[in-house]
């Protein structure tokens, strides 16, 4: 119906148009009524103008709108045309395109702002750029952390720390990184992870910043806690029995205050005498190999990083306990899907904490029915595992937290030195050691290294 009239407005101004022509035409071979022609060429004018507006009107319209959108403008408005239907369609149309166009602004605006609140309410930084080093988006606790108001690129971190925009737009995707940093006068452990993608058909590196210093200081304290009462309980284990035993000497060499000579004494006393003498240097040298053990925990050799393929790690390791695992009926095997896994690391310290590693696993499975220890490695997008896992008893529940606090140990021989290295060790490689257990099945540790 609307698009009908349209095509009527068309005919009637055609039928004008074709009409004024053939009365011009008519008049022009009358030249004696100049003015009538005049007038018939004017009106002949004017009607193919109002055609030719009257067609174009769209086109302007459609122009308008087209402007209101790339310019962001949702204020446009298009009027009602009293009396062309048609027309009053088009703009009908025109407005609810505009009016969701508002909509979606709108909507588009309110996530603007609830994507801005959300990334500046989390506590750690987030800082997203992309490979010519523009900063696209910093948010308020990354600029808090390192003392700055804006940031537009990644060469304006060179104010904090000059090899920081370098480390920064080097680091890998998928990494995670501790870098100490000087901020404001104080030591800061900062953690780094990065992720990349595609955003727009361009690259972008998202890295996240998280300062873990508190939280590195209460660790360290409740380490330190838990250490001095080791060491406490260590020392006390010693010192309270050579305490009793020199009192008693005492007592039975002087009983009355004077010391009696030798050739009094009884043999009974005398090998009393001999015997707490005993007792006191055994006591006392046990203590002094505590007190080494203490000393030399953490005098690591030098660290030399270099490529090093696992599968023939595990065989030497293997090699070296082969004969005690078939002396006590222990299952001993490797597991090595792809024997080609090469990583950096240090293989003289690394092949140190595997020995450490199968020789508690070994003592694990002397009392099990079933016993056996497999070695083997896997690796992932993002990390190598090297684990040893035994068949022993488990570790119980109330063990796991402190089994890599330095002289903790629950075997009568035992230095509680090993795992505590171990863990040492693995941090050097920028890695950690990750432990399950199942009382009555097992345990199973993981060297965690990161993929290279």
């Amino acid at each position: 119906m609307v698009f009908s009239r349209f095509i009527w407005s068309i005919l009637a101004f055609v039928a004008a148009i074709v009409g004024t022509s053939i009365l011009l035409g008519i008049y022009l071979q009358k030249p004696e009524l100049p003015v009538t022609i005049s007038l018939l060429v004017v009106s002949l004018i004017l009607e193919t103008m109002s055609m030719i507006w009257y067609l174009t009107r769209i086109r302007r319209d459609l122009l308008k709108l087209i402007n209101a959108m790339t310019n962001d403008d949702p204020s446009m408005q298009f009027s009602r045309v009293r009396r062309d239907p048609y027309f009053n369609a088009i703009h009908q149309g025109f407005n609810a395109l505009i009016r969701d166009f508002r909509l979606v602004r709108l909507d588009r605006e309110a996530e603007q702002r609830f994507f801005e609140e959300t990334v500046n309410h989390v506590q750690f930084g987030l800082l997203a750029f992309n490979p010519s080093g523009a900063v696209k988006m910093s948010n308020q606790a990354f600029l808090e952390l390192f003392g700055l108001r804006k940031l537009n690129l990644l060469e304006d971190l060179a104010a904090v720390s000059k090899d920081l925009p370098e480390f920064i737009q080097g680091f890998p995707p998928g990494k995670e990184s501790l870098r100490k940093m000087d901020l404001n006068g104080q030591a800061r452990h900062l953690i780094f992870h990065s992720s990349g993608f595609i955003l727009k058909g361009e690259e972008i590196t998202l890295v996240s910043v998280r300062d873990i210093s508190q939280e590195m200081d209460q660790n360290e304290l409740e380490a330190w806690q838990k250490l001095l009462r080791v060491l406490r309980h260590e020392i006390l284990n010693s010192i309270s029995p050579i305490k009793l035993i020199a009192g008693n000497l005492s007592q039975r060499l002087q009983p009355g205050g004077e010391l009696p000579a030798l050739d009094q004494l009884k043999k009974e006393e005398i090998k009393e005498i001999q015997t707490g003498l005993e007792t006191i240097h055994r006591r006392a040298s046990g203590l002094s190999v505590f007190l080494d053990a203490y000393t030399n925990l953490y005098r690591t050799p030098e660290f030399k990083p270099q490529s090093t393929s696992i599968f023939p790690l595990l065989e030497r390791v293997y090699d070296l306990f082969r004969e005690q695992a078939e002396q006590q009926e222990t299952t001993l095997q490797i597991n090595c899907q792809d024997s080609d896994i090469r990583i950096l690391m240090d293989v003289r310290m690394i092949e140190q904490v595997l020995i450490n590693l199968v020789k508690n696993a070994m003592e694990a499975v002397q009392t099990q029915a079933t016993r056996s220890i497999v070695l083997s490695v896997t690796s992932t997008r993002k990390e190598v595992l090297i684990s040893v896992e035994d068949s022993g008893a488990g570790i119980p529940r109330d063990h796991m937290e402190s089994i890599f606090m330095p002289f903790f140990s629950t075997k009568e021989a035992g230095t509680g030195v090993g795992l505590s290295f171990s863990q040492h060790v693995m941090r050097l490689h920028q890695g950690f050691i990750r432990v399950s257990s199942t009382a009555g099945e097992g345990s199973v540790f993981q060297l965690v290294f990161g993929s290279s």
